[in-house]
């Protein structure tokens, strides 16, 4: 049995609420923070309040993409030309082209076979006199190892950035995601489970990296203290110039949808979280299969993307393109829906810095380096898992069956056994 392509969870989803929400902004006549002040908070400074409560910190600063809440919150820490920040090497590429963008150089470390997180032992071993910052990405449905890459940032005395742009809401250790870290970086794009079609978050506990967040997404402004001194078309935002800034600050209407989102996030989540459970242990039973671990230090996991891993041999040698292809066929799903990982940033064909003058000037570094690295894991990762996207975790248990049948289908049709 298949089922129409419209039969699956769309995303985003949207409400009448939500309609309410960009009405209030297209009524109040203030677009964008730079807009006048109308007597009302801005829908940014409530968003802002809104994640930081639901993160548990006292500091949010919104931006315009999870690309560029990277790049500020390196800024923010003084990383810049000369410094070497360690990334892993299975993520999209922003993370890495973020540490370029500062003029410094990411060094990659390859990921955990069970969590497709970066591996913390190997990043000791990545560890020179310019490293100046770790960004542990927390990819798919996984959260990395925040205990031991706190422990060796502390003892090497290394900031910590979290990329969270899949991890909105995982909790670690009693502590959400983005919270363990100096600062935590996340994306509101399209894709993600919480999402304005584009948009970033920082959050962060140190009220210096907040001012300075501030200023770098504002050219150099700040919102005035006391927004009671206002009058009807005055500037809430002031000048400060601490730092360099540039503009790259959420519209009201992105903010606007992001608060609505943000009020269903748990419970989407939760309903993800159950299902990605009940596919595990599905899935799970098909010879040729392995489901990603979940370590227990997780308590909470947000699924951004659902990952399973086969076995090429059992599989009459699929590579995950092909099986890819098979199953969106059966399933009837798109590419946006169910695809391969990532290609390692090392050998996407996105990642290419050479190609701008600007990175060949403070990196120096040619095609020939970047395309001449190896991080087995990564590799084997982009050509032996499956991803299926979170919206897909909302559908009735019924459906998730014809995806597990679909698979085991395949299992069947190949049956390579030893």
């Amino acid at each position: 049995m298949t089922i129409p392509f419209d039969q699956w969870p769309e995303w985003p989803q949207h409400s009448d609420r939500t309609r309410q929400k960009i009405e209030e902004v297209f009524q109040s006549n203030r677009w964008a923070i730079s807009g006048y002040w109308t007597g009302e908070e801005s829908m940014e400074r409530k968003f802002a309040k809104a994640f930081a409560d639901f993160n548990g910190v006292p500091y949010c600063v919104p931006t315009t993409s999870g690309s560029t809440a990277l790049m500020l919150a390196l800024e923010a820490l003084g990383i810049g030309e000369g410094d070497e920040v360690i990334v892993p090497s299975l993520t999209w590429i922003a993370t890495a082209t973020a540490v370029l963008n500062v003029n410094a150089l990411p060094v990659f470390v390859d990921v955990e076979e069970d969590t497709y997180c970066i591996d913390p032992q190997l990043i000791k071993s990545a560890i020179t006199d310019k490293t100046k910052a770790i960004i542990p990405v927390h990819l798919f449905g996984s959260m990395a190892n925040m205990d031991e890459i706190s422990e060796i940032a502390q003892e090497h005395n290394l900031f910590v950035i979290e990329d969270c742009a899949q991890s909105h809401g995982s909790v670690w250790n009693g502590q959400r995601a983005g919270t363990i870290g100096d600062i935590g970086a996340f994306s509101c794009q399209q894709g993600k489970v919480l999402t304005a079609g584009e948009g970033g978050i920082i959050v962060t506990k140190n009220p210096r990296f907040f001012e300075l967040i501030q200023q770098l997404r504002a050219d150099s402004r700040v919102y005035c203290e006391d927004s009671s001194e206002l009058m009807h078309g005055d500037m809430q935002l002031v000048k400060k110039g601490d730092i360099q800034g540039s503009n790259y600050c959420l519209s009201e209407f992105q903010s606007a949808i992001l608060l609505d989102q943000l009020q269903e996030l748990d419970d989407k989540n939760a309903i993800r979280e159950k299902n990605a459970m009940f596919l595990n242990d599905a899935l799970s039973k098909i010879d040729g299969i392995k489901v990603m671990k979940r370590p227990p230090q997780v308590s909470r996991q947000t699924y951004y993307g659902y990952v399973f891993r086969f076995d090429p041999v059992k599989f009459g040698g699929l590579n995950a393109d092909q099986f890819c292809e098979i199953l969106r066929e059966k399933l009837n799903m798109g590419t946006f829906y169910l695809h391969p990982p990532y290609l390692p940033v090392h050998k996407n064909p996105l990642f290419c810095p050479w190609t701008k003058n600007r990175y060949l000037k403070s990196v120096r570094k040619t095609e020939a380096y970047w395309r001449g690295l190896h991080y087995p894991v990564s590799e084997r990762a982009s050509e032996q898992s499956i991803v299926i996207h979170h919206a897909i975790l909302l559908a009735e248990p019924s459906h998730l069956s014809l995806l597990i049948d679909a698979v085991a289908e395949l299992a069947r049709k190949f049956c390579v056994t030893h």
